[in-house]
């Protein structure tokens, strides 16, 4: 059996005061702890970790959070998702 090789994926990890800083990029409150942030042009989905901390989540984690959570607003969040790319 061979085994697979995981390629360890770069993710971005923001304190809240370069994370609301709109000169490095728009950013946008999905629902629950789902955030978005356009960074050098390209939208970075993150989750809110604490009061001060934003970590960023893969787009497909981000995806299936979206098809599967009992909890948060999901059409709330495609819509605000889809004003923010609208931008």
């Amino acid at each position: 059996m061979s085994k697979k090789k995981y390629e360890r994926q770069h993710t971005i990890s923001m304190h809240r005061n370069e994370f609301m800083d709109v000169s490095k990029g728009p950013y946008a409150a999905l629902g629950g702890p789902l955030f978005v942030k356009k960074i050098l042009g390209k939208a970075h989905y993150l989750i809110q970790a604490s009061d001060s901390f934003y970590h960023e989540i893969s787009p497909a984690c981000f995806e299936a959070t979206v098809a599967r959570s009992t909890l948060i607003d999901t059409d709330t969040v495609k819509k605000k998702l889809e004003a923010f790319n609208e931008q």
